[in-house]
């Protein structure tokens, strides 16, 4: 009987892990500010992203041109273009610093999608090898611990 209680508690340990790291991961993709751009033949109209003056992360939703170019507009300061990483880059999203004071407009060519703040450090967290191996670790190692006792592959001596 205390077996089968250890393997159900161990059980629902990796559905508690899995369910947590899937909020995790489901709020960090869901707090992002998606941008997008519609080309036609009266021009273009594109989404606007007010930037308040945070580090933000950008990243290409599409990888159709290899990166998605947005260009950012300051209310005080110089007017420069920022890109998403290339396709073939190791990282999902590139970092920017604002260069200016205030708050600047960001529109994109492409679809892209700008993360900043918590969502941003939640989306770093869910997207880090070491937290994805760790908790695949922490949810897998009471599960082999429990499947082990309760086959009997290991006795515990009294």
């Amino acid at each position: 009987m205390l077996r089968k209680a250890v393997l159900y508690l161990a059980i629902g340990w990796v559905v508690l892990m899995v369910a947590g790291f899937g909020v995790l991961y489901g709020t960090s993709m869901l707090n992002a500010t998606t941008l997008h751009s519609n080309k036609h033949e009266g021009g273009v109209e594109a989404d606007e992203y007010r930037w308040s003056g945070e580090t933000i992360a950008l990243s290409d939703n599409l990888r159709k041109n290899g990166w998605a170019s947005c260009h950012v507009v300051p209310d005080s300061g110089e007017e420069r273009d920022i890109r998403s990483p290339r396709e073939d880059a190791t990282v999902s999203y590139r970092q920017y610093q604002p260069w200016f004071s205030g708050t600047a407009t960001v529109t994109c060519g492409e679809r892209a999608t700008i993360r900043s703040g918590s969502s941003l450090a939640m989306y770093k967290l869910a997207t880090s090898r070491l937290v994805q191996l760790g908790a695949a670790a922490l949810a897998a190692i009471p599960l082999v611990l429990a499947l082990v006792w309760y086959y009997g592959l290991v006795r515990i001596r009294r």
